[in-house]
């Protein structure tokens, strides 16, 4: 099966590596559990402070839909809301350093545990 740019549309990696784990112990006994780690993305709950930049990203984002503007996307620049075309967003990747204060913040704040 392909998506609409022609490429090829793949099955959850997660699944099949359970699969072939479990395959290869099948003579063993062994208990193998896949969580999906898309559940795990966030470690709290979120707090006001989050709703509030959620509802200014969409109103935002709801904004430019009606301004006309497509293959956009909203974030913050300088403490102003700006539209950020996609394009140039992705055009190259980007890193963080996991030694940053701004990655130890972000760890702070979510308490998620610093595997370093």
């Amino acid at each position: 099966m392909k998506d609409a740019t022609g490429n090829p549309v793949l099955s959850d990696i997660g699944i099949h590596i359970q699969q072939q784990i479990k395959g290869h112990f099948k003579n063993v006994p062994a208990d193998v559990k896949y969580i999906d780690p898309t559940y795990m993305i966030r470690a709290c709950r979120a707090n006001a402070s989050d709703a509030i930049l959620c509802t200014l990203l969409g109103q935002n984002a709801v904004h430019g839909a009606f301004a006309g503007y497509s293959g956009i996307t909203v974030g913050i620049c300088n403490s102003q809301y700006v539209y950020l075309p996609i394009p140039e967003v992705i055009s190259s990747p980007r890193f963080v350093d996991p030694n940053s204060r701004m990655w130890h913040r972000c760890l702070t704040s979510t308490g998620q545990p610093d595997f370093c």
